[in-house]
């Protein structure tokens, strides 16, 4: 019997999606995927993996896929059937719509907060970041804030800046490579440099800036990029810049990095890329053994070090020093936003490979300079943490009380050795409930929610910064305590 058209296309479809999934799925034997079998239970194919099917679908197929379309549940066959239907939809559809109705088609889901009344994002801070923060007319404990180490109010650091701002104003007005820059901004880079034992470094307006260029310059349709599946979405956007192969591995997984590595030799480069500290969960990245791994397997490593830099090692040089691998690691990238308690990123790395940056990356010589006030506050941030390790040593106190406290009131929480863990909760109804429940006892925290977390793990995220107190953490410890019984949490 002749086969139909319809026929032909949905076998070649079929075929390309295996293709597909031996190359992201764990079963390598392509005879044995079926229509029937499923993504996750069958491939071995996890949230992460079902991104990367996307991205590579919609390439092929030059179709649009929604995330919520998708997920690990599916069979090979709803696979077909879905992009059968995508390219008939296509085939009919007018692709011209008019400007107010592609306005009106825009969406944001704003179900969950107005269930509860309560919308925990985008709200006005009435205060600078210190011990308390005011929002309305109430002061609030915040376990929500990046400044780890309370710098961005310390009263020596802003005058720094102030007497910059007297001196230079408030902005370049211009980019590095048109306008110049002041000095000070050039020592501000060398001082991160020597901080992380680097030759050189470069700073951008933004820490995700700085990770949306990185291969957009580097790497090609040549290479492969191996990233954990839980790096910063700054760092997969900017992987998909580029036209190379994008893997993920499980998390922290070097037996899963090693088999994708052996299996890579067809690639020009190799590119492994890992956050030190993980924003979310806390835990660290397995730097000692990725660095093993890529000398063996001639690749080069690349590490988002926002999290890590002030607050991991003995001084603060964060993850590179906690290893000792400051020789192993080819970049490192970074916010100024955390710790140092400014703005901006960094990259750091060996003298030639800045320079390439500094002359080549568009993302940084067509964008306007790092205000000079800003790279005076670093430079004073820097010396003020060296000089202040017990600023460090105090927020891994707060972090082991309270999360002891939690753990032994039965919370369910993230695998942390760092300042940072999260709340696990069973949904993101649950999650935002909880976190109306402690914004009303004035503590504020920041939920985390698909797609920024996986579907099966919302959570709110806790940071106690140095600037709180022991009475403070106690209060903390106390409204968790209230809110284990009166919220039911499970």
């Amino acid at each position: 019997m002749q086969q139909t058209n319809t026929d032909i296309l949905k076998n070649n479809i079929f075929n390309d999606i295996k293709r597909l999934l031996v190359e992201i799925g764990q079963e390598k034997n392509i005879d044995k995927i079926k229509s029937d079998s499923r993504l996750g239970d069958d491939l071995g194919i996890d949230s992460f993996g079902s991104v990367e099917i996307i991205y590579n679908l919609e390439d092929r197929f030059d179709i649009e896929i929604p995330d919520r379309d998708f997920d690990s549940s599916l069979t090979v066959k709803d696979i077909v059937m879905y992009i059968q239907s995508k390219l008939k939809a296509n085939d009919k559809k007018k692709i011209e719509i008019q400007r107010a109705q592609f306005i009106d088609n825009l969406t944001t889901d704003k179900s969950l907060a107005e269930k509860l009344n309560f919308n925990p994002y985008y709200r006005n801070i009435n205060s600078g970041l210190g011990r308390k923060i005011t929002i309305g007319n109430k002061k609030f404990i915040s376990l929500g804030s990046n400044d780890y180490l309370g710098l961005t109010n310390n009263k020596i650091i802003k005058q720094e800046a102030i007497k910059v701002i007297e001196k230079y104003g408030m902005s370049m007005c211009g980019t590095p490579i048109v306008i110049g820059q002041t000095k000070i901004n050039r020592d501000f880079e060398l001082k991160i440099a020597r901080f992380l034992k680097q030759d050189d470094a470069i700073i951008y307006p933004s820490g995700y800036q700085c990770n949306m260029g990185v291969f957009q310059l580097l790497a090609n349709k040549n290479d492969i990029i191996l990233a954990d599946k839980n790096v910063h979405s700054s760092l997969i956007n900017g992987c998909m810049l580029s036209k190379s192969k994008l893997r993920f591995f499980p998390h922290n997984d070097m037996r899963a990095l090693k088999i994708i590595l052996n299996g890579s030799h067809k690639f020009r480069m190799r590119f492994i890329v890992v956050d030190g500290l993980y924003s979310t969960d806390g835990d660290i990245a397995c730097l000692d053994k990725i660095v093993s791994l890529a000398k063996k397997y001639n690749a080069f490593v690349i590490v988002d070090d926002a999290h890590g830099l002030g607050v991991l090692g003995e001084e603060g040089r964060g993850i590179l020093e906690k290893y000792n691998v400051y020789n192993d690691v080819d970049l490192i990238t970074g916010s100024l936003g955390k710790a140092l308690g400014i703005f901006g990123g960094f990259l750091a790395g060996r003298e030639k490979l800045i320079d390439y940056f500094r002359y080549n990356a568009f993302m940084y010589f067509y964008s306007t300079a790092l205000p000079p006030y800003i790279a005076a506050a670093g430079i004073a941030a820097i010396d003020f943490l060296k000089a202040h390790n017990d600023l460090r040593l105090k927020i891994f106190g707060y972090k082991d009380k309270i999360f002891s406290a939690l753990k032994g009131m039965g919370y369910r929480l993230t695998k942390s050795e760092t300042p940072l863990f999260s709340i696990l909760f069973r949904n993101s109804y649950e999650t935002i409930k909880m976190t109306k429940l402690l914004f009303e006892r004035q503590i504020y925290v920041v939920p985390f929610l698909p797609p920024s977390v996986p579907k099966t793990s919302p959570r709110i995220r806790l940071l106690a910064s140095a600037y709180l107190t022991d009475k403070d953490i106690d209060k903390v410890i106390r409204v968790f305590k209230e809110l284990k019984t009166e919220y039911r949490y499970e």
